[in-house]
């Protein structure tokens, strides 16, 4: 069952949450059991098998905090 993360509009709080795929959009806030919550796009890591250095959190190191490759996307 995947893990999905979410943020809630009316108490302003993101929780993650393991769902099946097919109830996915069907989520209520954990904190205020609000129905406006919005499912956030997460980053995942996939073992590539070819020996890499891996940084801490499974990611290769892209040198940029947000994951966009050096910062080139002007967040940093």
């Amino acid at each position: 069952m995947p893990l999905f993360e979410y943020y809630c509009s009316d108490c302003k709080t993101k929780f993650e949450l393991l769902v099946s795929h097919k109830h996915a959009d069907d989520v209520v806030c954990m904190k205020c059991h609000s129905e406006k919550v919005r499912r956030l796009l997460s980053v995942f890591a996939s073992p590539t098998g070819r020996g890499e250095d891996l940084s801490f959190d499974g990611l290769p190191d892209a040198g940029g905090s947000c994951g966009c490759g050096g910062g080139s996307c002007g967040c940093n």
